[in-house]
């Protein structure tokens, strides 16, 4: 029995080391457990929800366009940056992006421009302005990736989706 009670007292021994062991280590440690600092977040991989709206909305005017012809490549190039570059600047909301990501059809353009304010459409016109010259889409068969007419900014053919100020009201 003596062997038994030694063996007890061993384990009982062995019992109380480690939970001295595991409370050093937790006040060294501190609440918050491990004392070393978080990795700093993953960028997350692939195409940014803004950069999935400029392709989307670019799309959208390329199936415009006659299949006889050559895409326009460098131009729509040059209007997905723009897009993508007034939509991280001007902080479209998810809910604009997903609109877009999701557009198939000027018609379908017209629910996304309700999601974005009036600033917004007016830089994306603006910009379209400075970058292609003259009236917003002038000079392209495609047009716009938005319908026209619901929006005094996006009227006459402009990428930005159209349903800006006079559409809300």
């Amino acid at each position: 029995m003596r062997g038994t009670s030694i063996a007890a007292s061993a384990a009982a021994s062995l019992a109380a080391s480690a939970a001295a062991a595991i409370a050093s280590v937790a006040l060294v440690a501190g609440p918050g457990g491990c004392s070393h600092e978080a990795p700093p977040p993953v960028a997350p991989k692939g195409p940014t929800a803004c950069a999935r709206a400029s392709d989307s909305m670019v799309q959208t005017m390329l199936d415009r366009l006659s299949t006889q012809d050559a895409p326009p490549t460098d131009a729509a190039d040059a209007m997905r940056n723009l897009i993508r570059e007034r939509c991280e600047q001007d902080g479209w909301s998810p809910e604009a992006t997903q609109c877009l990501i999701a557009m198939k059809s000027q018609d379908d353009a017209a629910n996304c421009a309700k999601l974005m304010t009036d600033d917004q459409q007016a830089a994306l016109v603006r910009d379209e302005q400075a970058q292609f010259g003259g009236k917003p889409g002038a000079g392209s068969d495609a047009g716009s990736a938005a319908p026209v007419g619901g929006s005094a900014a996006a009227a006459g053919g402009s990428a930005a989706p159209a349903g800006g100020p006079a559409a809300r009201d």
